[in-house]
Order: C-alpha cells, then structure tokens, then sequence
C-alpha cells in the first residue's frame, strides 16, 4: 500500500457578488494552482514527491494569496492547465491501493469541488477522495480537542521544527508527513505529545485511538533515531 500526504494551494474568488466571479463561465469557489504531495511506502519511508503549478483556467491570483503562498500570476502563466496536472498526479498516484493524507479537510472539498466543476471527477478521482483521511481530525482527537489546529502547532506541539515556508505545497505536505510519520511511532509520539496533551486532557492517559484511523495490516516499522526529526 502506498501513502499519499497530500497539500494544495489555490486561488480563491473574492465572493459569489464580485464582478470577477460573476463573469466565470462556471461558478468556482477558487482554483486549484499548486499540488505538492509525498508518497511513503509501508515502511514509512518517502519514496517519491509530486509538486507542480497549476495555471488557473477562470481566476487571475489575488495579493492576498500572492502574499499568502508566495505563488504569482507570472508563476503560473506557463504551467499546465488543471487537467493536465491532476492527470500527471494521479499516473505518480499509480495503481495500487492507497491512502491520502492532508491537514484538514479543505482540500478533500476543493479537489472534489473544482473536478465535479471541470467535468474531472472520473473513477480515478474518486478512488482518490474515497481513500481520503483528515490527519488534523486524527492529531486533534489525540490531544482531545475539537477545533481546528494550524500545521505549525501542531509541528510544535510534537517538538517538530517546521522546515521551509508555510502555504508552499510540497513544503506542506513535507511537514504533514513528518508529523504522520512520528505518530507511526507510540513511544515517540505520545513522548512528544505529552506536555500539551496532559494540558487538554489532564486527567487522562493517552489512548491508542490514534491506530484506528491507519490500516490494520500495516507493520509499524522500527522507530528512527531521535534526531530524525495548511490554505
């Protein structure tokens, strides 16, 4: 089985009332101009990254998410048309059984969203979205708590250095799959967790929910040494 630690970045419409949404041949909520993404094996060990620019079909990029992601209009101009590019993920994605990771749902619900849109939402799409996990959802209900936790948090929280720029795709997934990969490890984990764990739970021990949430038949590997280290 293959996983799949997945980050988006995309440009949004200012709302449904601006004259720039209003003028779209097809309602967006925004378009997707970024897919980074990790792939591990069973072992959980990084055996191939994806990350290209995607040229937005509808959407010129606004300032506030040139600033945000540091992605330009000039950036894009030449990539690859969002088809084209999801076409290109899903042959790295490949064939065989797998397991999607990303920092909240947003993304699971922009890919959907802008697919179904473009007429894209084949089976190959769907396998993708039926495979989906939110790893925020699973980190948080570690910590027991219910609203939503930034990446960096939740990085520091874990005693993780995030490494490179936030809202960059592949940085991001890097960073998420940094995390998944420590929660793959108990006696590591629940070691770095401990501190902001016992502050949202104080008075109870960490349970192995975590486990409920990744495939039964996958071995934990041996735990790396410890200086191994969302839009």
């Amino acid at each position: 089985m293959n996983l799949v630690v997945l980050d988006l970045e995309w440009n949004q419409a200012m709302s449904s009332k601006s004259s720039v949404f209003n003028k779209l041949p097809i309602h967006l909520g925004g378009e997707i101009i970024e897919i980074g993404a990790v792939k591990l094996n069973d072992a959980f060990e990084t055996v191939s990254e994806f990350s290209e620019y995607v040229r937005p079909d509808n959407l010129r990029i606004e300032a506030d998410i040139e600033a945000l992601t540091g992605i330009t209009n000039e950036m894009v101009a030449g990539a690859p048309a969002f088809s084209e590019v999801l076409a290109r993920f899903l042959d790295w994605i490949g064939e065989d059984e797998v397991e999607v990771y990303s920092w909240s749902l947003t993304d699971y619900h922009q890919l959907h969203h802008e697919s179904e849109r473009k007429d894209l939402l084949d089976e190959r799409v769907q396998r993708l979205l039926d495979s989906w996990v939110d790893f925020q959802e699973v980190f948080g209900k570690e910590l027991g708590i219910t609203h939503s936790l930034k990446l960096e948090y939740a990085l520091k929280a874990a005693n993780i250095d995030f490494e490179g720029k936030a809202h960059d795709g592949l940085t991001d997934a890097r960073n998420t799959a940094h995390l998944f990969v420590l929660s793959r490890d108990r006696a590591r984990f629940e070691k770095a967790i401990a501190v902001i764990a016992e502050m949202f739970r104080p008075k109870n021990r960490l349970s192995t929910s975590l486990g409920s949430f990744f495939p039964a038949n996958l071995d934990l590997p041996e735990g790396p040494e410890d200086e191994d280290t969302e839009v």
